[in-house]
């Protein structure tokens, strides 16, 4: 599955971080989608989940005359998840339940698409992958490619 935090919010370039991450979905289209409100949070215990929120603070879910919820775009509702799909050409949303079982939000995706922009990073990057393990609490040593490096930190 893939996840998208404030997904009730404004991104700083000025679009709505659900219609974003709608788009996402589309090029993902065998992933399950899990939009997350700025003052919401999905806590996970073992095969467990529930859905915490601030209700005194703004969010996406609103409720129709039939109590039905639905996504408020301007955030005049409460906070909570959402879960979406693609179906056909159609992202179908619906509210995360207030708990259950994690089966029931997250399936395997029968295809993964890599972005074409991992490859134009793994490209660019020079280095070859970093690990770095901790010695001391003083000191981390980080092995980059063969050369072996030392970095102290504050603590």
């Amino acid at each position: 599955g893939m996840v998208c935090p404030h997904y009730d919010k404004v991104q700083s370039n000025g679009l709505l971080r659900a219609d974003d991450f709608d788009d996402l979905l589309q090029k993902h289209d065998t992933e399950i989608g899990i939009g997350i409100d700025h003052w919401a949070a999905l806590e996970v215990h073992g095969d467990r989940f529930r859905v915490m929120s601030l209700p005194e603070k703004e969010g996406s879910v609103l409720k129709d005359e039939n109590n039905k919820p639905y996504f408020s775009s301007d955030r005049k509702g409460t906070p909570g998840i959402w879960i979406k799909e693609v179906k056909g050409n159609e992202i179908r949303a619906k509210l995360c339940p207030q708990e259950g079982s994690i089966q029931d939000l997250l399936r395997a995706p029968s295809s993964i698409v890599e972005d074409y922009r991992v490859g134009i990073c793994r490209d660019l990057n020079p280095l070859a992958p970093i690990r770095i393990k901790r010695t001391k609490r003083t000191r981390i040593d980080t092995e980059v490619g063969r050369s072996q490096l030392t970095y102290a930190i504050k603590t």
